[in-house]
């Protein structure tokens, strides 16, 4: 019901605004801003950075939603009735950006790009401990709502990519093309604004190469969400068990026990809570392992309290990560 509403209204506001449209008038254009969508804070924050003053950028997943279970309402539709182009990260995070594009009745007036086809992905990390599908039935006997289609198995492709500032540096050079190929006229300034935040983006990557010379041989975590392969990778730290039924559902007991098994067999001292989690497993675990328990941002809304800007945020998680491991 809700896809059907969704269609209803771009079918109904592109009908306005084709009706809406006045006739040419003579001489130059009416300036006015490009519009685009983005579907998380990553991407939003980039296009903001590019974009600066001749954009006009929208993310869709806002305040503290969640990226895997975000279902598009009706004002989404009428925005993308005036976009010129979606921003999306592809890679299975979120596949109803697409539908919505498509949906949208747009056709080529609504560019659809996924930015995650623009770097090379990692595979989710082999040693992460998911349930499969028999422990997940158990899970819906305690109660447990579990969604399988964000169960990450071996083989698939990791989408959070943005954690990696080396990989944001591509889709930035990229998304700087992309809005110079949409709206020409501003095309000096998207490239100005893109080679002074590419520089940020590679001074954030000079101190996540810093903290890595530091961090001990051997060096594991354990975490909740699945949503850091590419900073630890480059970090140097290995990920001894990921352990969540799917992301922004509550840890069962059984999820609980596991996590306490792995971080007391590994020593580890820090217990990872991201910034809208307001469950209390991860305040139990560190309580019973006798853990600090820090905030780890995975960036995947603009909701966070340890930062406003990309920069800030991946800033914060590569110091969590880095001290969390030092001896």
């Amino acid at each position: 019901m809700r896809w059907f509403l969704v269609l209803l209204a771009i079918a109904a506001v592109s009908a306005l605004i084709l009706l809406a449209q006045p006739a040419p008038q003579p001489g130059p254009a009416a300036s006015s801003k490009l519009i685009v969508a983005a579907t998380i804070f990553p991407l939003a924050d980039w296009l903001r950075e590019v974009g600066g003053a001749d954009v006009e950028v929208h993310c869709l997943v806002s305040g503290g939603s969640n990226p895997h279970h975000f279902e598009p309402a009706i004002g989404d539709a009428v925005l993308l009735a005036r976009a010129r182009a979606l921003f999306a990260v592809g890679l299975g995070l979120d596949e109803w950006a697409q539908r919505l594009a498509v949906n949208s009745g747009r056709g080529r007036e609504l560019a659809f790009l996924e930015t995650g086809s623009w770097i090379k992905p990692l595979a989710f990390h082999e040693a992460a401990t998911h349930l499969r599908a028999s422990e997940a039935a158990a899970h819906r006997k305690e109660g447990v709502e579990v969604d399988l289609v964000h169960e990450h198995e071996r083989g698939q492709y990791d989408p959070h990519y943005w954690l990696d500032p080396q990989r944001a540096c591509a889709v930035v050079s990229r998304m700087a093309r992309e809005l110079s190929a949409l709206d020409p006229a501003h095309r000096d300034g998207y490239e100005r604004r893109a080679k002074v935040y590419l520089e940020k983006l590679k001074a954030l990557d000079d101190d996540l190469t810093a903290r890595a010379r530091g961090v001990p041989s051997g060096a594991q975590i354990v975490s909740f969400h699945d949503a850091y392969g590419y900073l630890l990778d480059r970090l140097r730290i290995g990920l001894a068990a990921a352990i969540q039924t799917s992301p922004g559902v509550e840890p069962s007991a059984r999820d609980a026990s596991e996590a306490i098994r792995v971080m007391r067999q590994n020593g580890q001292r820090v217990v990872f809570q991201e910034p809208m989690d307001s469950s209390q497993a991860a305040r139990t675990i560190a309580q019973e392992l006798g853990a600090s328990l820090q905030v780890l941002d995975p960036l995947d809304n603009e909701a966070s309290s340890v930062g406003k800007t990309y920069l800030e945020r991946v800033r914060h998680d590569i110091n969590v990560l880095a001290d969390a491991v030092a001896k």
